[in-house]
């Protein structure tokens, strides 16, 4: 194994951790696969932290799934940081016991409206945490797509940017005319991070660094980082809600799409971010969708079905949209029970 981003843990040595946020759809878990796939990280441990009641995006991540903890509390912000302390020392305690694989770096992937400073303050000062870890770098992802749209309407965007060590520009090949004004933006807001494309974002060239500087940081880090010392109630976002959807039979693949279609050309710009795995009529491997307001990836398929029931999921991460409207949009169309939709 390579050992120039993971380095050697003699004794004590404390486990480098690493933390990738960005918004919405931004490309996290898209970066998070191709990254555990490099040899360099061949024995390292990831947190998925989602929004919503119905996990999807640690079932995306198809490597390592041994060593995979779903953070389930929604924001990871002041209201769970309790969370992330339990699921790092659990982690912890199950590599000493020998009942995960041994890993040498942890990576958490962060929810896409995850104020990052939280993060920061609790990786920084527990004092549990700081006897076996250590934060050594904050990467963020940006869609060169919705980027700036995303920093101009949401704080937590720009917090993301603000903190990083390193900026990954996504889906660059879809909207390139764009790309020479965000870098620009991103420089005024963070001049010391390297800004990379994807295709250039390897494992060596995003972790390995000295450990997380925030006096290295725009002079606003450390304001928020003493907002967050002195502050420890929960993050709102009242005007984000989830829709999550369950469908037990499999799904007639033309009607699904067509549904998805007419309900975009409706509520696109409230849709945040939509995300599912379908159990899709006439496949054997589940189909995962992925999209952002109006614009939709190609879909793909997983490797194989996870563990648990066999059955459609699919969550809406909306603005000002109500999820019942949703919910029962979903359930006239496809005669779902009742009782096999959920939204809150």
């Amino acid at each position: 194994m390579a050992s120039n981003v993971l380095g050697g843990l003699a004794g004590g040595e404390a486990i480098p951790l690493s933390v990738i946020t960005g918004f919405l759809g931004s490309g996290k878990t898209t970066l998070l696969n191709r990254l555990l796939r490099d040899p360099d990280l061949g024995d390292c441990a990831v947190l998925v932290n989602e929004l919503g009641e119905v996990g999807i995006d640690h079932l995306m991540v198809q490597e390592l799934q041994e060593n995979v903890v779903l953070l389930e509390s929604g924001c990871l912000c002041c209201a769970v940081r309790s969370d992330l302390v339990e699921g790092l020392r659990g982690l912890f305690v199950q590599r000493l016991r020998g009942e995960v694989p041994p890993f040498r770096r942890v990576i958490i992937e962060t929810t896409g409206l995850a104020d990052p400073v939280p993060v920061i303050h609790t990786l920084m000062t527990d004092p549990l945490l700081l006897e076996r870890f250590r934060l050594d770098a904050m990467v963020t992802t940006v869609d060169a797509c919705h980027g700036a749209a995303q920093l101009d309407a949401y704080p937590e965007a720009v917090k993301q940017v603000v903190v990083a060590d390193r900026i990954v520009l996504t889906k660059l090949d879809l909207c390139p005319a764009s790309a020479d004004g965000l870098r620009a933006r991103l420089r005024a807001l963070n001049a010391g991070a390297e800004a990379l494309g994807a295709d250039e974002a390897m494992a060596s060239r995003l972790f390995g660094a000295a450990s997380f500087d925030p006096a290295s940081k725009d002079a606003r880090l450390l304001h928020w980082l003493g907002e967050a010392a002195a502050n420890e109630e929960a993050a709102e976002h009242s005007f984000v809600h989830t829709a999550c959807l369950r469908a037990d039979q499999p799904l007639d693949w033309t009607a699904f799409t067509a549904w998805l279609g007419e309900t975009l050309s409706v509520h696109g710009p409230e849709v945040l971010r939509c995300k599912g795995i379908l159990d899709v009529a006439g496949r054997d491997r589940p189909v995962v969708i992925n999209g952002v307001q109006h614009v939709f990836y190609p879909a793909d398929e997983l490797h194989a079905w996870p563990a648990g029931p066999r059955q459609s999921r699919i969550v809406f991460i909306t603005r000002d949209l109500a999820p019942s409207a949703l919910a029962r949009s979903f359930r006239e169309r496809f005669a779902a029970r009742r009782d096999a939709i959920a939204a809150r």
